[in-house]
Protein backbone atom coordinates (compact mmCIF):
# COMPACT_ATOMS: atom_id res chain seq x y z
CA UNK A 1 0.00 0.00 0.00
CA UNK A 2 2.81 2.44 0.86
CA UNK A 3 4.56 1.76 -2.46
CA UNK A 4 1.24 2.38 -4.22
CA UNK A 5 1.01 5.75 -2.45
CA UNK A 6 4.48 6.67 -3.73
CA UNK A 7 3.56 5.72 -7.30
CA UNK A 8 0.30 7.68 -7.12
CA UNK A 9 2.17 10.69 -5.73
CA UNK A 10 4.68 10.83 -8.57
CA UNK A 11 2.10 10.10 -11.27
CA UNK A 12 -0.01 12.98 -9.96
CA UNK A 13 3.03 15.27 -9.79
CA UNK A 14 3.83 14.58 -13.45
CA UNK A 15 0.21 15.10 -14.45
CA UNK A 16 0.00 18.60 -12.93
CA UNK A 17 3.28 19.67 -14.54
CA UNK A 18 5.38 19.78 -11.36
CA UNK A 19 8.37 18.40 -13.29
CA UNK A 20 8.14 20.84 -16.16
CA UNK A 21 11.18 23.11 -16.14
CA UNK A 22 9.21 26.27 -16.84
CA UNK A 23 7.16 26.17 -13.62
CA UNK A 24 6.86 29.51 -11.72
CA UNK A 25 9.74 30.65 -9.54
CA UNK A 26 7.69 31.38 -6.41
CA UNK A 27 6.42 27.82 -5.95
CA UNK A 28 6.52 24.37 -7.49
CA UNK A 29 9.22 21.80 -8.03
CA UNK A 30 11.52 24.21 -9.86
CA UNK A 31 11.12 27.30 -7.72
CA UNK A 32 13.84 29.93 -7.31
CA UNK A 33 15.45 28.23 -4.31
CA UNK A 34 15.74 25.02 -6.30
CA UNK A 35 17.30 26.85 -9.25
CA UNK A 36 19.64 29.27 -7.50
CA UNK A 37 20.45 27.49 -4.22
CA UNK A 38 19.92 23.73 -4.29
CA UNK A 39 20.95 22.78 -7.83
CA UNK A 40 23.93 25.11 -7.56
CA UNK A 41 24.96 23.54 -4.23
CA UNK A 42 24.78 20.02 -5.68
CA UNK A 43 26.84 21.01 -8.69
CA UNK A 44 29.53 22.71 -6.63
CA UNK A 45 29.98 19.80 -4.22
CA UNK A 46 29.98 17.09 -6.89
CA UNK A 47 32.34 18.90 -9.25
CA UNK A 48 35.22 18.34 -6.84
CA UNK A 49 34.80 14.59 -7.22
CA UNK A 50 33.83 14.33 -10.87
CA UNK A 51 36.44 16.65 -12.39
CA UNK A 52 39.30 14.11 -11.96
CA UNK A 53 37.11 11.30 -13.33
CA UNK A 54 36.23 13.29 -16.44
CA UNK A 55 39.86 14.28 -16.96
CA UNK A 56 40.99 10.63 -16.81
CA UNK A 57 38.32 9.62 -19.30
CA UNK A 58 39.21 12.44 -21.68
CA UNK A 59 42.86 11.36 -21.61
CA UNK A 60 41.80 7.84 -22.60
CA UNK A 61 39.33 9.20 -25.20
CA UNK A 62 36.40 7.49 -23.55
CA UNK A 63 33.30 8.99 -21.98
CA UNK A 64 32.04 8.39 -18.45
CA UNK A 65 29.20 6.04 -17.59
CA UNK A 66 26.52 7.27 -15.18
CA UNK A 67 23.69 5.41 -13.47
CA UNK A 68 21.00 7.70 -12.02
CA UNK A 69 19.33 5.92 -9.10
CA UNK A 70 15.77 7.19 -8.74
CA UNK A 71 16.12 9.43 -11.78
CA UNK A 72 12.62 10.89 -11.71
CA UNK A 73 12.17 12.91 -14.90
CA UNK A 74 15.90 12.74 -15.66
CA UNK A 75 16.77 15.98 -13.90
CA UNK A 76 20.10 14.54 -12.79
CA UNK A 77 21.33 14.62 -16.37
CA UNK A 78 20.94 18.40 -16.37
CA UNK A 79 22.68 18.74 -13.02
CA UNK A 80 25.65 16.63 -14.09
CA UNK A 81 26.14 18.48 -17.37
CA UNK A 82 26.26 21.89 -15.73
CA UNK A 83 28.86 21.28 -13.03
CA UNK A 84 31.05 24.40 -12.55
CA UNK A 85 34.76 24.06 -13.27
CA UNK A 86 35.75 27.40 -11.80
CA UNK A 87 34.06 30.49 -10.38
CA UNK A 88 32.60 33.01 -12.81
CA UNK A 89 34.60 36.21 -13.35
CA UNK A 90 34.36 39.22 -15.64
CA UNK A 91 36.99 37.98 -18.10
CA UNK A 92 35.72 34.57 -19.14
CA UNK A 93 32.66 32.42 -19.43
CA UNK A 94 31.80 29.84 -16.79
CA UNK A 95 33.39 26.52 -17.72
CA UNK A 96 31.74 23.17 -17.01
CA UNK A 97 33.31 20.01 -15.67
CA UNK A 98 31.52 17.92 -18.27
CA UNK A 99 28.88 18.22 -20.93
CA UNK A 100 26.80 15.72 -22.84
CA UNK A 101 29.75 14.83 -25.08
CA UNK A 102 31.68 13.56 -22.04
CA UNK A 103 28.99 11.00 -21.18
CA UNK A 104 29.17 7.77 -23.13
CA UNK A 105 26.13 6.31 -21.41
CA UNK A 106 23.59 7.62 -18.91
CA UNK A 107 21.13 5.10 -17.49
CA UNK A 108 18.23 6.46 -15.46
CA UNK A 109 16.13 4.11 -13.36
CA UNK A 110 13.01 4.88 -11.33
CA UNK A 111 10.14 2.97 -9.78
CA UNK A 112 7.53 5.27 -11.31
CA UNK A 113 6.40 4.48 -14.88
CA UNK A 114 4.99 8.00 -15.16
CA UNK A 115 8.37 9.48 -14.29
CA UNK A 116 10.19 7.27 -16.78
CA UNK A 117 7.83 8.26 -19.57
CA UNK A 118 8.34 11.92 -18.68
CA UNK A 119 12.12 11.45 -18.70
CA UNK A 120 12.01 9.80 -22.11
CA UNK A 121 9.96 12.65 -23.56
CA UNK A 122 12.24 15.33 -22.10
CA UNK A 123 15.49 13.69 -23.21
CA UNK A 124 14.47 11.97 -26.43
CA UNK A 125 17.21 13.79 -28.37
CA UNK A 126 19.98 12.52 -26.08
CA UNK A 127 21.09 9.33 -27.80
CA UNK A 128 23.41 8.33 -24.95
CA UNK A 129 20.55 8.40 -22.39
CA UNK A 130 18.28 5.47 -21.59
CA UNK A 131 15.54 5.14 -18.99
CA UNK A 132 13.86 2.13 -17.46
CA UNK A 133 11.47 1.24 -14.67
CA UNK A 134 13.21 -0.48 -11.74
CA UNK A 135 12.60 -1.00 -8.03
CA UNK A 136 15.78 -0.10 -6.13
CA UNK A 137 14.54 -1.95 -3.05
CA UNK A 138 15.35 -5.12 -4.99
CA UNK A 139 18.97 -4.12 -5.52
CA UNK A 140 21.11 -2.55 -8.22
CA UNK A 141 19.24 -2.87 -11.56
CA UNK A 142 21.93 -4.31 -13.82
CA UNK A 143 21.95 -7.08 -16.38
CA UNK A 144 24.40 -9.96 -16.49
CA UNK A 145 27.68 -8.65 -17.91
CA UNK A 146 26.61 -5.00 -17.80
CA UNK A 147 29.80 -2.87 -17.66
CA UNK A 148 30.52 -0.94 -14.45
CA UNK A 149 29.69 2.75 -14.12
CA UNK A 150 31.98 5.57 -13.15
CA UNK A 151 29.25 7.38 -11.22
CA UNK A 152 26.27 5.97 -9.29
CA UNK A 153 24.21 9.06 -8.72
CA UNK A 154 21.04 9.98 -6.81
CA UNK A 155 19.40 13.34 -6.19
CA UNK A 156 16.79 14.98 -3.99
CA UNK A 157 15.95 12.24 -1.52
CA UNK A 158 15.50 9.40 -4.01
CA UNK A 159 17.31 6.85 -1.84
CA UNK A 160 15.51 7.92 1.34
CA UNK A 161 12.61 5.79 0.13
CA UNK A 162 14.72 2.72 1.00
CA UNK A 163 14.93 1.18 4.45
CA UNK A 164 18.33 0.29 5.91
CA UNK A 165 18.30 -3.28 4.63
CA UNK A 166 17.45 -2.28 1.06
CA UNK A 167 19.91 0.62 1.01
CA UNK A 168 22.65 -1.58 2.41
CA UNK A 169 22.02 -4.14 -0.31
CA UNK A 170 22.09 -1.47 -3.01
CA UNK A 171 25.35 0.11 -1.77
CA UNK A 172 26.94 -3.30 -1.35
CA UNK A 173 26.13 -4.20 -4.95
CA UNK A 174 27.55 -0.87 -6.13
CA UNK A 175 30.81 -1.67 -4.31
CA UNK A 176 30.93 -5.03 -6.08
CA UNK A 177 29.98 -3.61 -9.49
CA UNK A 178 32.62 -0.86 -9.73
CA UNK A 179 35.76 -1.66 -11.69
CA UNK A 180 38.77 -0.15 -9.89
CA UNK A 181 37.00 2.85 -8.39
CA UNK A 182 33.67 4.59 -8.56
CA UNK A 183 31.79 7.66 -7.29
CA UNK A 184 28.61 7.24 -5.24
CA UNK A 185 26.36 10.28 -4.72
CA UNK A 186 23.65 9.90 -2.08
CA UNK A 187 21.12 12.67 -1.55
CA UNK A 188 19.13 11.87 1.60
CA UNK A 189 16.55 13.66 3.73
CA UNK A 190 18.22 15.12 6.81
CA UNK A 191 17.02 13.77 10.13
CA UNK A 192 17.71 16.95 12.11
CA UNK A 193 16.03 19.52 9.89
CA UNK A 194 14.03 22.21 11.71
CA UNK A 195 11.17 21.21 9.41
CA UNK A 196 10.49 18.14 11.58
CA UNK A 197 11.98 18.28 15.11
CA UNK A 198 9.51 15.58 16.09
CA UNK A 199 11.67 13.15 14.09
CA UNK A 200 14.93 13.99 15.82
CA UNK A 201 14.37 11.31 18.44
CA UNK A 202 16.87 10.32 21.07
CA UNK A 203 20.44 11.36 20.21
CA UNK A 204 21.66 7.87 21.17
CA UNK A 205 19.52 5.90 18.71
CA UNK A 206 20.41 5.41 15.05
CA UNK A 207 17.17 6.82 13.66
CA UNK A 208 16.49 3.73 11.53
CA UNK A 209 12.73 4.10 11.89
CA UNK A 210 10.88 5.16 8.75
CA UNK A 211 8.75 8.27 9.36
CA UNK A 212 5.88 9.80 7.46
CA UNK A 213 6.56 12.28 4.67
CA UNK A 214 4.59 14.07 1.96
CA UNK A 215 5.28 16.18 -1.10
CA UNK A 216 2.44 18.61 -0.51
CA UNK A 217 4.75 21.45 -1.53
CA UNK A 218 4.60 20.49 -5.24
CA UNK A 219 0.99 21.60 -5.59
CA UNK A 220 0.06 25.19 -6.50
CA UNK A 221 -1.18 27.30 -3.59
CA UNK A 222 -4.65 27.60 -5.13
CA UNK A 223 -4.98 23.81 -5.19
CA UNK A 224 -4.52 23.44 -1.43
CA UNK A 225 -7.33 21.42 0.05
CA UNK A 226 -8.59 20.29 -3.35
CA UNK A 227 -6.03 17.56 -4.04
CA UNK A 228 -5.52 14.50 -1.89
CA UNK A 229 -1.87 14.41 -0.82
CA UNK A 230 -0.30 10.98 -0.48
CA UNK A 231 1.79 10.27 2.61
CA UNK A 232 4.46 7.59 2.68
CA UNK A 233 7.39 6.41 4.84
CA UNK A 234 10.84 7.95 4.43
CA UNK A 235 14.19 7.25 6.09
CA UNK A 236 15.72 10.41 7.59
CA UNK A 237 19.49 10.45 8.19
CA UNK A 238 21.98 12.24 10.42
CA UNK A 239 25.39 12.87 8.87
CA UNK A 240 27.48 10.80 11.29
CA UNK A 241 25.14 7.80 11.25
CA UNK A 242 24.97 7.81 7.45
CA UNK A 243 28.75 7.94 7.16
CA UNK A 244 29.13 5.00 9.56
CA UNK A 245 26.51 3.05 7.64
CA UNK A 246 28.16 3.56 4.24
CA UNK A 247 31.70 2.96 5.53
CA UNK A 248 30.71 -0.33 7.16
CA UNK A 249 28.90 -1.56 4.04
CA UNK A 250 31.91 -0.72 1.84
CA UNK A 251 34.35 -2.44 4.18
CA UNK A 252 32.18 -5.54 4.27
CA UNK A 253 32.31 -5.73 0.46
CA UNK A 254 36.07 -5.21 0.32
CA UNK A 255 35.96 -1.62 -0.88
CA UNK A 256 37.76 1.35 0.63
CA UNK A 257 36.34 4.83 1.05
CA UNK A 258 39.16 7.02 -0.24
CA UNK A 259 37.26 10.34 -0.32
CA UNK A 260 34.06 11.57 1.23
CA UNK A 261 32.06 14.78 1.60
CA UNK A 262 28.92 15.27 3.71
CA UNK A 263 27.05 18.57 3.38
CA UNK A 264 23.79 20.02 4.65
CA UNK A 265 21.70 21.59 1.90
CA UNK A 266 18.67 23.82 2.53
CA UNK A 267 18.99 24.28 6.29
CA UNK A 268 16.55 27.17 6.57
CA UNK A 269 14.94 26.97 3.13
CA UNK A 270 13.68 23.38 3.10
CA UNK A 271 10.40 22.65 1.34
CA UNK A 272 8.44 22.07 4.52
CA UNK A 273 9.52 25.34 6.13
CA UNK A 274 6.76 26.78 3.95
CA UNK A 275 4.10 24.15 4.58
CA UNK A 276 4.74 23.86 8.35
CA UNK A 277 3.26 20.41 7.94
CA UNK A 278 5.62 18.80 10.44
CA UNK A 279 6.57 21.84 12.55
CA UNK A 280 3.96 24.58 13.13
CA UNK A 281 6.72 26.86 14.49
CA UNK A 282 8.78 26.77 11.28
CA UNK A 283 9.02 30.23 9.67
CA UNK A 284 8.18 30.26 5.91
CA UNK A 285 11.67 31.38 4.94
CA UNK A 286 11.74 29.49 1.64
CA UNK A 287 8.82 31.56 0.36
CA UNK A 288 10.62 34.77 1.34
CA UNK A 289 13.87 33.70 -0.34
CA UNK A 290 11.93 32.77 -3.49
CA UNK A 291 10.57 36.30 -3.44
CA UNK A 292 14.08 37.79 -3.09
CA UNK A 293 15.04 36.21 -6.40
CA UNK A 294 11.87 37.26 -8.22
CA UNK A 295 12.14 40.15 -10.69
CA UNK A 296 10.10 43.28 -9.83
CA UNK A 297 8.89 41.71 -6.59
CA UNK A 298 9.54 43.41 -3.25
CA UNK A 299 9.85 41.18 -0.21
CA UNK A 300 8.80 41.70 3.39
CA UNK A 301 12.27 41.19 4.84
CA UNK A 302 10.88 40.48 8.31
CA UNK A 303 9.73 37.13 6.87
CA UNK A 304 13.40 36.13 6.64
CA UNK A 305 14.03 36.30 10.39
CA UNK A 306 14.71 32.89 11.90
CA UNK A 307 13.70 32.23 15.49
CA UNK A 308 14.99 28.89 16.70
CA UNK A 309 13.31 27.00 19.55
CA UNK A 310 15.86 24.74 21.30
CA UNK A 311 15.09 21.04 21.36
CA UNK A 312 15.54 18.93 24.53
CA UNK A 313 18.44 16.47 24.63
CA UNK A 314 20.19 17.91 21.58
CA UNK A 315 22.77 20.42 22.90
CA UNK A 316 25.09 20.11 19.90
CA UNK A 317 22.30 20.80 17.43
CA UNK A 318 21.01 23.64 19.60
CA UNK A 319 24.45 25.29 19.50
CA UNK A 320 24.62 24.86 15.73
CA UNK A 321 21.19 26.35 15.10
CA UNK A 322 21.77 29.17 17.59
CA UNK A 323 24.96 30.17 15.78
CA UNK A 324 23.25 29.97 12.40
CA UNK A 325 20.30 31.97 13.70
CA UNK A 326 22.53 34.79 14.97
CA UNK A 327 24.58 34.89 11.77
CA UNK A 328 21.64 34.71 9.37
CA UNK A 329 19.59 37.30 11.24
CA UNK A 330 22.57 39.68 11.48
CA UNK A 331 22.73 39.85 7.67
CA UNK A 332 18.97 40.35 7.34
CA UNK A 333 18.91 43.10 9.97
CA UNK A 334 21.89 44.79 8.33
CA UNK A 335 19.94 44.95 5.07
CA UNK A 336 16.80 46.26 6.77
CA UNK A 337 18.80 48.92 8.58
CA UNK A 338 20.64 49.95 5.43
CA UNK A 339 17.38 50.32 3.51
CA UNK A 340 15.93 52.40 6.32
CA UNK A 341 18.93 54.75 6.23
CA UNK A 342 19.76 54.85 2.51
CA UNK A 343 19.08 58.58 2.24
CA UNK A 344 21.98 59.23 4.60
CA UNK A 345 24.69 56.88 3.20
CA UNK A 346 27.43 58.58 5.23
CA UNK A 347 25.87 56.95 8.30
CA UNK A 348 26.13 53.45 6.81
CA UNK A 349 29.26 51.96 8.30
CA UNK A 350 30.86 49.52 5.85
CA UNK A 351 32.77 47.68 8.56
CA UNK A 352 30.50 45.30 10.50
CA UNK A 353 30.79 44.65 14.20
CA UNK A 354 33.46 42.19 15.23
CA UNK A 355 32.46 38.84 16.68
CA UNK A 356 30.71 37.36 13.64
CA UNK A 357 32.29 34.69 11.41
CA UNK A 358 34.21 36.13 8.41
CA UNK A 359 31.49 35.08 5.96
CA UNK A 360 28.94 37.07 7.96
CA UNK A 361 31.16 40.13 8.24
CA UNK A 362 31.72 40.04 4.49
CA UNK A 363 27.97 39.67 3.85
CA UNK A 364 27.10 42.66 6.05
CA UNK A 365 29.77 44.77 4.38
CA UNK A 366 28.54 43.77 0.92
CA UNK A 367 24.84 44.37 1.51
CA UNK A 368 25.54 47.81 2.96
CA UNK A 369 27.59 48.65 -0.09
CA UNK A 370 24.86 47.34 -2.42
CA UNK A 371 22.27 49.56 -0.76
CA UNK A 372 24.60 52.57 -0.89
CA UNK A 373 25.25 52.11 -4.63
CA UNK A 374 21.78 50.98 -5.74
CA UNK A 375 20.12 54.43 -6.13
CA UNK A 376 22.85 55.58 -8.55
CA UNK A 377 22.46 52.60 -10.90
CA UNK A 378 20.16 52.78 -13.91
CA UNK A 379 17.96 49.81 -13.09
CA UNK A 380 14.23 49.46 -12.65
CA UNK A 381 13.33 49.15 -8.96
CA UNK A 382 16.89 48.81 -7.59
CA UNK A 383 15.61 47.39 -4.31
CA UNK A 384 13.67 44.51 -5.92
CA UNK A 385 16.09 43.80 -8.75
CA UNK A 386 19.49 44.46 -7.20
CA UNK A 387 19.48 44.67 -3.41
CA UNK A 388 17.13 41.76 -2.74
CA UNK A 389 18.81 39.25 -5.11
CA UNK A 390 22.16 40.25 -3.61
CA UNK A 391 20.76 39.60 -0.13
CA UNK A 392 19.59 36.17 -1.29
CA UNK A 393 23.04 35.20 -2.54
CA UNK A 394 24.69 36.47 0.63
CA UNK A 395 22.32 34.44 2.81
CA UNK A 396 23.09 31.45 0.61
CA UNK A 397 26.79 31.92 1.31
CA UNK A 398 26.15 32.14 5.05
CA UNK A 399 24.16 28.92 5.07
CA UNK A 400 26.65 27.06 2.87
CA UNK A 401 29.69 28.17 4.86
CA UNK A 402 28.26 27.40 8.30
CA UNK A 403 26.80 23.97 7.47
CA UNK A 404 28.53 21.02 9.13
CA UNK A 405 27.04 17.97 7.40
CA UNK A 406 25.02 17.07 10.50
CA UNK A 407 21.86 16.16 8.63
CA UNK A 408 20.45 19.40 10.10
CA UNK A 409 18.80 20.31 6.81
CA UNK A 410 16.21 19.21 4.32
CA UNK A 411 18.86 17.48 2.24
CA UNK A 412 22.01 15.65 3.32
CA UNK A 413 24.28 15.46 0.29
CA UNK A 414 26.91 12.75 0.66
CA UNK A 415 29.55 11.96 -1.96
CA UNK A 416 31.92 8.98 -1.69
CA UNK A 417 34.69 7.60 -3.82
CA UNK A 418 35.06 3.85 -3.45
CA UNK A 419 38.13 1.88 -4.47
CA UNK A 420 38.63 -1.87 -4.61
Amino acid sequence: MKQLDVLKNYAKAVAIGAYDSDSPGLFGKHDNVRRYWEDRFNRTVMSQFLAPVVERQRESSSGIRVMDLGCGAGEGLGILTSLPQRARNLDSELEKVLDYRDISHYKGVDISPAMIEKAKSLHEKRSQASFEVADLSEGLPIEMGEPPYDVYFSSYGALSHLNDEALGKLVGEICKHIEDRGIFVADMLGRFSYEWPGYWGNPNDNGSKMNTYSMSYIYPPDAKGEIEVERFPIRFWGGAEFDRFITEIAADKGAKVIRRRLCDRSILVGRHMNTREFNPEAPPIRAAVNSLHQINCRTDLSQLIFEYHPQPNHPHLNRFFDNLQNSWNAVVYACIEALDRWRTPQKLELEPLAGYPPVVQDAIRTIRLAVRMAPSLRIDDPRANLVEPQLAYLLREVEWNLQQGLGASHGLLAVYEFKK
